[in-house]
């Protein structure tokens, strides 16, 4: 073949040239389609959900075969084929900032503005009386050992409940600076903390059964104090950040429910838990 044979033309340079934009947009909407893997119905049915507008199967046969699919259908569809699984089936409507932001927090379920108004939306009986396994690290633990009824948590640890709890140290150098920083006297933390573990020990720990003392682990650690974290069966999170001058109740509370079998948010609160509870210091 002579070079001459072989030369590219640009057809754009035509005047005569006409691109089939119809039979495009027709071929694009049905690579959508294809690419989901859905039935025309399925289809339809997420354009309906995306557009706002009911979407018929055999209009989105028509659509890809012998009519012109409308612009806002195109970016319904080029944006369902960007979106995960996951938001293809929950039923809700999703825009391209929406499946981003999804994407990266998905297992953010909720933010509260303090944990006073977070278990005014969420009360420590719904939390906990039906786990399995509860994980808590923090400073005091109030939640844990003042507004949730120790009676009621020697019941679930009883019924198989295995809990595992991890204050800031009492008399140790960083509970004396959170102090400082929240504006207490000298020993106010200290004097709570060392109320609460002795709570957790004397009137729960020592009133169980042989067997159920197992499933009740205590600690204290000596590290900055950054987050109060709370585990709840590998699946739910509550967490808190100490923010400087604020006290921990009057903090930001985030529940985050674990949606991925790696990395998001749960998984970040997991690590740190896990982390702190093996560098654990002896009582």
């Amino acid at each position: 073949m002579s070079s001459e044979s072989a030369a590219v033309v640009p057809l754009h340079g035509r005047q005569t040239y006409r691109p089939d934009l119809q039979s495009i947009a027709r071929g694009q909407l049905a690579q959508a389609r294809a690419a989901k893997g859905l039935s025309y119905e399925d289809f339809a049915h997420l354009l309906s959900t995306m557009l706002g507008w009911p979407v018929r199967p055999d209009t989105v046969r028509a659509w890809e075969t012998d009519s012109v699919p409308p612009g806002d259908v195109l970016v319904a569809a080029e944006l369902i084929v960007r979106q995960t699984p996951r938001s293809l089936t929950d039923g809700e409507p999703h825009d391209a900032l929406t499946q981003i932001v999804g994407d990266q927090f998905a297992d953010l379920a909720g933010v509260f503005a303090s944990r006073s108004e977070f278990q005014a939306k969420l009360s420590p009986s719904e939390l906990l009386d039906d786990a399995r396994e509860i994980r808590a690290c923090g400073l005091s633990l109030n939640l844990l050992c003042q507004t949730y009824s120790e009676a009621r948590l020697r019941e679930i640890i009883e019924d198989g409940t295995s809990l595992r709890c991890l204050f800031l140290k009492p008399d140790g150098r960083y509970i004396a600076e959170r102090e400082k920083e929240e504006g207490y006297p000298a020993g106010r933390l200290s004097a709570l903390t060392a109320m609460n573990l002795t709570i957790l020990q004397e009137r729960v720990y020592d009133r169980l059964s042989p067997a159920a003392q197992g499933r009740l682990e205590i600690g204290v650690y000596d590290e900055p104090i950054r987050f109060n974290v709370l585990l709840i069966d590998g699946q739910l999170c509550v967490a808190q950040p100490y923010l400087p001058d604020v006290r921990g109740v009057d903090s930001p509370t985030f529940l985050i429910r674990k949606r991925r079998v790696s990395g998001g948010l749960y998984a970040t609160f997991d690590q740190i838990f896990s982390t702190l509870w093996e560098r654990r210091l002896d009582q």
